[in-house]
């Protein structure tokens, strides 16, 4: 299988709004904060979803209930 080619880019002072609504974003869609700023700049620049594989949004193995978190707390997973 030929792998997608990719490039780093690095973005310095983003204003600390920008970066907090990214964060929040990430978090709503379940993807890291890089995977959220290469969907939105995708998203901004009007490139055609299916030119762009999009990542999928993690899904957990188990739900997430009370004795799940008492457990992760209890491992040291504050």
């Amino acid at each position: 299988m030929k792998r997608k080619q990719t490039r780093d880019f690095l973005i310095r002072n983003i204003p600390i709004e920008i970066f907090k609504l990214l964060e929040e974003s990430a978090n709503e869609h379940n993807r890291s904060k890089t995977q959220e700023a290469i969907v939105a700049l995708a998203t901004g620049l009007s490139i055609q979803s299916n030119r762009i594989r999009q990542p999928k949004p993690f899904k957990w193995r188990e739900k997430i209930s009370d004795q799940f978190i008492e457990r992760a707390i209890d491992e040291g997973h504050e």
